[in-house]
């Protein structure tokens, strides 16, 4: 029997890098999956990884009717909803001086503003079953260094939803709803795994500055986020949990 036998999950941000990965961690230890992003392509790639147990659904996060209609399906498809993984996120790394304010205010709107409210939205149903939310932070939520310079933004709604991981716990936890978050360092994505792959110099010094020797890849921020998920961890609440390599240790 899997670690998540019979629970259902909604993932946000799963057509593609640890979204995916999450999404296929969970499938494999027996969820029912409902994935949530913009573009359906990309979701329905995740789908058939395992489409008996992975579905999807077209979700902009910042659009309220469409936050409603991702948690309404994962209700409804599968009659329950225990588990909310909040990894859909905005980042755009250029000087804090360049960014205009329609920038500055969709990073804040994607990564915390929005993303609280889909939680608001989940909380009937977690209640109901007493399941738990996992968001996806960074440690540039906690730590200054490269690579967080030039996404001073990103960086601070990171460490917003640290602390609205933290702060949710102590108003979630008496209505029986656990709440963590896992911070991943450099993790290889869509977009950031071609950028290394291109610059082989620039992945060997990367790999240099993080102990344990490599990037990340989704499958080791989907195991971190599969165990807080999971019944293992049914004592943690409010908690961050680096899964880097030890990136910010080596200097990152």
């Amino acid at each position: 029997m899997g670690r998540l036998e019979g629970k259902v999950a909604l993932v946000t941000g799963a057509g593609t890098g640890i979204g995916q990965g999450i999404a296929q961690a969970f499938a494999a230890e027996g969820a029912f999956v409902v994935i949530a992003a913009r573009r359906e392509a990309k979701l329905l790639e995740t789908v058939s990884f395992d489409p008996g147990r992975i579905s999807h659904v077209c979700m902009d996060l910042t659009n309220r009717e469409d936050r409603i209609r991702a948690v309404e399906a994962a209700a409804e498809r599968h009659g329950r909803l225990d588990i909310l993984v909040n990894n859909a996120g905005s980042q755009i790394s250029k000087p804090f001086a360049e960014q205009t304010e329609d920038e500055i205010a969709e990073v804040f709107n994607t990564n915390l503003i929005s993303t609280a409210q889909l939680i608001q939205r989940a909380l009937p149903h977690l209640r109901e079953v007493g399941g738990n939310v996992v968001n996806i932070s960074s440690t540039a939520g906690r730590f200054t260094q490269f690579p967080s310079s030039g996404m001073t933004m990103y960086s601070a709604t990171r460490g917003g939803m640290n602390q609205l991981t933290r702060s949710l716990a102590t108003e979630l936890g008496p209505m029986g709803v656990r709440i963590n978050a896992v911070a991943p360092g450099l993790t290889v994505g869509e977009v950031s795994g071609a950028t290394l792959l291109a610059d082989p110099a620039m992945l060997s010094t990367l790999e240099g500055m993080t102990p344990l020797g490599r990037v990340g890849q989704p499958a080791d921020i989907a195991r971190a986020v599969l165990f807080l998920a999971s019944d293992e961890a049914e004592w943690i609440t409010g908690q961050i949990l680096d899964s880097s390599g030890g990136w910010w240790m080596g200097g990152g």
